[in-house]
């Protein structure tokens, strides 16, 4: 690890630390209820899409999404790559089953936006948004620092494309503050910076080496 990944993942882990912290004091960050509101009246995605992206990050399909991951990571980087997914996936899986009732920051109300439903559990860390994060952006990632070109364009934009639909999606249905989702990438980027490492050695490989084993 270079010391500029290594002030890279300081820096944010400590963002991370401190977002967790103001979470756990305030029901949502400031200007999270107007931004809410102005998502909902200006970009309304339909809500039966909007269930359906939120489904997409749920057992059993999100783990079709950690199975593309693993192929797109494989054939851009390698073997390494695609196990360096998998324990992304699962290590963000966890961390928010593990940090979500210790922060317990309250689900967004009817009475401030529009709520479909009446969504469980709590906002801060959206498990939607690390699962997302585990997958179109850890390929995103993975398409900066290996692809060039019209490649790299292509998978950037698509993985953006997605994770601002998530955010769409879910602050749609009322159930996360766009906080919520922006900080769970964060946490989601941190862990893939910290592990990176790990991939660069097969990505250093050539290419007929990697197809060979």
């Amino acid at each position: 690890m270079t010391d500029r990944t290594r002030a890279t993942l300081v820096t944010l882990a400590v963002v991370d630390v401190v977002l967790a912290f103001a979470a756990a004091r305030t029901p949502w960050f400031p200007g999270d209820p107007q931004i809410a509101r102005a998502i909902q009246h200006f970009a309304p995605m339909a809500i039966p899409l909007a269930q359906t992206i939120t489904a997409s990050a749920m057992k059993p399909w999100c783990f079709l999404l950690l199975a593309a991951t693993i192929a797109v990571a494989w054939t851009m980087c390698g073997w390494r790559a695609a196990a360096v997914a998998v324990a992304i996936f699962f290590g963000l899986w966890l961390l928010g089953i593990w940090l979500s009732p210790m922060v317990a920051q309250p689900r967004p109300t009817s009475e401030l936006i529009n709520v479909v439903g009446h969504p469980k559990g709590y906002a801060f860390p959206s498990i939607f948004g690390l699962i997302y994060g585990a997958t179109f952006g850890y390929a995103g990632v993975l398409a900066l620092v290996r692809l060039r070109g019209v490649a790299r364009s292509l998978v950037c934009v698509i993985a953006l494309f997605f994770l601002l639909a998530g955010i769409d999606a879910r602050v749609v249905l009322g159930a996360h503050w766009p906080s919520d989702l922006l900080a769970s990438y964060l946490l989601a980027l941190t862990l893939i910076v910290a592990l990176l490492p790990f991939v660069r050695p097969s990505m250093d490989e050539p290419a007929a080496a990697r197809r060979i084993a």
